[in-house]
Parts: C-alpha cells; structure tokens; sequence
C-alpha cells in the first residue's frame, strides 16, 4: 500500500479517491498523505470480498488513524462511480478490480476511472490478477505515461502495480 502511494509526489492539497476500499488501508494512508485535501473511499461492500467491511469499519480506522475529518465514505459501484467527470486528482486501487467477475465490467469500471480523474491526474492501481488487461484498457483511453512493478507477492498470491498519467487536454 504504502509502495504504491510512494510512487507520487504529494503536495498534500489533493482530491484522491479510492476504488473497493474494504477497511480502508489504502484510504486512511492516503489521508495521511492529503492533510489539507479529501480521500473519498467507495465500496459495494461485500462480505464476499473482503469480511468485516463496510463504512463503519473505515471510519473506525481513519478515527484511530486521526485522519477521520479527511476522508468521505460512499457506497457506489467502480462500474458506475456516483461522481461527477475529472472529480479527482488520484484514483487509487488496491486488489478490488479483479473482483468483477467479467471482462467487460472491468473495462467499465477501468472507464469509469478515466471519467472521474481529472487531465493531468494520477492512476495508481495494484492488483493480483488482470493488471496488463487494464492497462490496455487505459491506453486505449489515452494513457501515455505508465509504469508497471512485479510481481509482487501479497498474501501469497502475485500482483503487479501500475502507476498512470491522464494527459493534460492540450496535449
């Protein structure tokens, strides 16, 4: 969680939103990250997933962490995210994407990053399955600057961390 934030250089003033954040591991670190800007955590929390999750869970966390009064919680699906375009200054996801089941719903989800980031933001992404799949996707949206790690082993399994640019609109 912590390599995968590392891979940006924070101001600390940033909009970041956190796809699938469970408990919030990678929401309450981001926080930390942002203390004079707003982490979103959204999730369809299922159990399925990840057990012991839902918004009472994260804010617990962020409570504990002292970063409670930076962060938001939402229930929302990553394949119809209930924000509005270029929300974002950083979209962020840590093993979530790979919990839809079909390929097209991924890519949804993979589009629906692209709509809430803003032009010039960041993707950051580590997942254990489907990785080279998103970033195709990406690329096809418009993505030109990418940096992919691993494998990386977490819990076992194998992942891989991407970091990506979204252009700036005159570029």
């Amino acid at each position: 969680m912590r390599s995968l934030l590392d891979q940006r250089r924070w101001r600390g003033d940033e909009r970041v939103l956190d796809i699938g954040c469970g408990r919030g591991l990678l929401t309450v670190e981001a926080a930390r990250r942002v203390p004079n800007g707003k982490v979103h955590g959204v999730d369809i929390w299922q159990s399925a997933d990840l057990s012991g999750n839902g918004p009472s869970a994260i804010r617990t966390n962020a409570a504990i962490a002292g970063v409670a009064n930076h962060i938001e919680i939402d229930t929302g699906d990553a394949r119809k995210l209930p924000y509005a375009d270029g929300s974002f200054d950083v979209v962020c996801s840590m093993t979530a994407i790979h919990n839809i089941e079909s390929a097209a719903g991924r890519r949804k989800a993979i589009s629906e990053v692209w709509r809430v980031l803003r032009p010039g933001g960041q993707i950051h992404i580590f997942d254990i399955q489907h990785t080279n799949s998103y970033l195709r996707d990406f690329h096809t949206l418009g993505v030109t600057d990418t940096d992919l790690a691993g494998p990386i082993v977490l819990w076992g399994p194998f992942g891989w961390r991407f970091r990506a640019l979204k252009p700036l609109a005159n570029e």
